[in-house]
């Protein structure tokens, strides 16, 4: 018996539904890089495109959108990485490149191969594009194998309390946009993210890139709409011992927990290994019919410790240990207890855990 990380399908519906009603007419690019955020890639993307009729993902590299296309070669993907010229010959047939720089535009221009490509358009993230200057200019087709089908950028603070730079970035992207319209430019614009789309005052484009939001996150200012989704992701865990420990004895290595009674201790077989943070010694908790234990002495590479009480379960039992959306477990409070995000807990979910699909 393992650790199994349960994935609901119906939630990622429903959070797409929702996103949806906000968008309106307008695109819903999925964000399934990272493995969905560790839900599963291939199957969150095979979901969304039989059930939703999604034709358009995103990913951050080359191998995730070869990857995708083995499984789904009737969709699109954008890739937001680089790809070099020396990788084109793995490029899938239906992938779309980003444009990271003004040299990368200049080394696959001069290839000579016609390529579709999205411009990402330097607001303030820094971290890749190129400027809205540098993008008029590649509009005007410098390079002509480069088809450029779409235009977007990327907040940095979408999911801050301050919205200087979120709308120092916004009125940017807005005037550039307004600038390659009279240019006669008519590909798919976008720029919001989940988070950006939960602001009151959004503004859809022609499309969005749903991540976060679409595993049942709101990372928004105040997480206003975090009733109205889903956390698709449940991980579980075997119990695979129990036994008594003494007063005063310790738990696990370094001796950071020593019992303050007779207590029977649970040993779960899951760890850091498996993506279940080793700061969460003696600072985490595991649930079974909504009582909860603490985590008890360091998180080690395979296994977790938990203080049992006078409770004797049997081997075997699955507890939750992360995920749903009920505190103490859900990724949010997790999050909130590591001094991170979502994001990171979601991702960090290794890919030993099994990955069980639930349509229900």
């Amino acid at each position: 018996m393992e650790a199994i990380c349960q994935v609901s399908l119906k939630a990622i519906s429903s959070n797409y539904q929702f996103f949806k009603e906000r968008m309106g007419k307008s695109k819903i690019i999925p964000v399934v890089k990272a493995n969905a955020y560790g839900h599963g890639a291939l199957e969150v993307s095979k979901h969304l495109h039989e059930l939703e009729e999604v034709d358009l993902f995103a990913v951050a590299t080359l191998q995730e959108a070869r990857e995708l296309a083995a499984s789904l070669p009737a969709v699109s993907t954008l890739i937001f990485s680089r790809v070099f010229t020396s990788e084109l010959d793995q490029l899938p047939e239906r992938a779309i490149l980003t444009l990271v720089s003004m040299e990368h535009a200049e080394a696959l221009g001069n290839t000579g191969k016609t390529i579709d490509v999205h411009l990402n358009v330097n607001t303030g993230m820094n971290r890749l594009g190129v400027s809205p200057e540098e993008a008029r200019l590649l509009i005007k087709n410098k390079y002509s194998n480069l088809n450029i089908v779409g235009v977007y950028s990327h907040f940095s603070s979408s999911d801050t309390a301050s919205h200087r730079q979120f709308e120092k970035q916004r009125a940017l992207f807005e005037s550039f946009v307004s600038d390659i319209r009279t240019l006669g430019f008519r590909g798919l614009v976008h720029m919001s993210n989940s988070a950006a789309m939960l602001h009151d005052d959004f503004n859809t484009y022609d499309a969005m890139r749903l991540g976060i939001g679409l595993y049942g996150y709101d990372t928004s200012p105040g997480g206003s709409h975090q009733a109205a989704l889903r956390p698709a992701m449940q991980v579980i865990a075997p119990l695979v011992r129990v036994d008594q420990v003494k007063a005063g004895e310790p738990v696990s290595y370094a001796e950071k927990w020593h019992a303050d009674r007779d207590t029977n201790i649970g040993t779960l077989r899951i760890g850091y290994a498996d993506g279940y943070n080793r700061l969460l010694t003696n600072n985490g908790s595991v649930s079974l019919n909504d009582e909860e234990f603490p985590v008890v002495g360091t998180v080690t590479m395979d296994h977790i410790m938990i203080d049992l009480g006078h409770k004797r379960i049997e081997p075997g039992t699955y507890f939750t240990v992360l995920g749903g959306d009920k505190r103490p477990v859900s990724i949010a409070d997790v999050a909130d207890r590591l001094g991170t995000i979502p994001y990171e807990v979601c991702c960090g979910i290794s890919r030993r855990v099994q990955r069980i699909h639930l349509i229900d």
